[in-house]
């Protein structure tokens, strides 16, 4: 997949190829994170496009049904009328649950109202406020609208409404598989402009995606499963997944630890069960080190069998967190994992995790399918995304200078 982004976020310019295992490399606030949340944002619009559509209509059938009924209750002597008292009391029972129900049980009320002393506005109101129900009950919407409308909901839960370049009030975003373009989006105003927007191809080249920004989801599970951020309620949802996966660990992750970070379901919690000698002891998540969180994560992805080909997995600064030792050994399971068939997005400024994968991906024969770019922050305070894989040595060169300055001075 090539992605290209105008004006979005700090990026005035970015062509990024994203297929095997890409590394976007730069300085803080420099843009690299960005280009994690439009790859992950456009996945899972396109993945979870009828769920989100599901969710949206319950929602606002909801509004309107508990509209209608209140409309009703307030309009009508229901002591009169047994059979509208007894709607009532089914239409408390479903409200919220089960919005087909309702909905007959409102449709079955309104064959009533000829019968009804009520007055002739109220019951005007009445119908008007019915149709609308009914029309949103009977509403189709095509696949792509459905995308669209998905990806109006991730993107503005990604970026809070502040997608645009500071500097233009109107970016775009291009999506091509192989030479064929996908998708364009125009992004005015931070809003998604709906009528410029355009899904040329219903199926996107990943089938979905998981974003990990801090270890510290794990830590924090209790003040984070009702975020408004996507990627942290998705990414908990499949850390709380049962152990699905039978096979002999891949990626050996224990070894790294001393141990296995798991989902607890009897404590609603997770742990690590450390190797202690002989025996195992039981850790909170919370007293364990930000390390072996952030490679936990991965330990308890890979046991949920969220590892497969169709994903794209997106992961920030993973180095924030880890020993340069563990950089090293973590560049190792990423490596791991492409060789699996998983697409994996990093973004870095550690040139141990950088030079890792460089080795690494050399020695496994995978270099071919592993792109290295940095973002470069120009005096302008936008940044241009540059491809510098056949150039890797200005990306360390960039990202060794603070050691420089120290060992040799400004």
């Amino acid at each position: 997949m090539r992605l290209i982004l105008e004006n979005i976020g700090i990026i005035e310019k970015a062509d990024v190829k994203i297929d095997g295992l890409t590394v976007i490399a730069g300085d803080n606030d420099s843009g690299k994170s960005t280009i994690g949340k439009i790859a992950y944002s456009l996945t899972k619009s396109f993945e979870d496009s009828e769920k989100n559509y599901e969710k949206e209509k319950a929602e606002k059938m909801d509004m309107y049904l508990t509209g209608f009924y209140i409309l009703f209750r307030r309009g009508i002597d229901l002591r009169k009328y047994p059979e509208l008292l007894k709607f009532t009391e089914n239409f408390r029972q479903y409200r919220g649950i089960d919005n087909k129900k309702s909905f007959k049980l409102i449709e079955n009320s309104m064959k009533l109202l000829d019968e009804i002393d009520i007055d002739k506005e109220e019951k005007a109101e009445i119908i008007k406020r019915f149709n609308a129900v009914n029309s949103l009950f009977q509403e189709k919407e095509s696949k792509t609208s459905k995308i669209i409308n998905s990806i109006r909901t991730i993107f503005e839960s990604e970026f809070s409404n502040q997608i645009n370049n500071i500097f233009a009030n109107e970016g775009r975003i291009d999506v091509y598989d192989g030479e064929n373009k996908i998708i364009e989006i125009v992004v005015k105003n931070n809003k998604i402009v709906g009528d410029k927007t355009n899904i040329i191809d219903e199926i996107f080249p990943f089938g979905s995606s998981i974003f990990i920004e801090t270890p510290f989801v794990l830590t924090y599970k209790e003040d984070l499963e009702d975020s408004n951020i996507y990627h942290v309620g998705d990414l908990l949802y499949k850390l709380m997944k049962p152990n699905l996966k039978k096979e002999k660990s891949k990626l050996n992750i224990s070894e790294i630890v001393g141990g296995e970070i798991y989902f607890d379901e009897e404590i609603d919690h997770f742990s690590f069960k450390k190797n202690a000698g002989n025996k195992n002891v039981q850790i909170k998540i919370s007293n364990s080190a930000s390390g072996i969180k952030s490679l936990g994560i991965l330990q308890i992805l890979e046991t949920a069998d969220e590892f497969n080909k169709n994903l794209l997995l997106i992961i920030d600064e993973p180095e924030v967190h880890l020993h340069p030792d563990w950089q090293v050994e973590y560049a190792k399971i990423l490596v791991k994992l492409v060789e699996n068939g998983v697409k994996v997005l990093v973004t870095s400024h550690s040139p141990y995790l950088i030079e890792a994968i460089n080795k690494y991906s050399k020695k496994s024969k995978i270099e071919k399918d592993v792109k290295f770019y940095l973002s470069e922050l120009k005096n302008n305070g936008n940044v241009f995304v540059v491809d510098k894989t056949n150039d890797k040595d200005e990306i360390f060169d960039k990202l060794s200078k603070p050691f420089e300055r120290l060992v040799f001075g400004d």
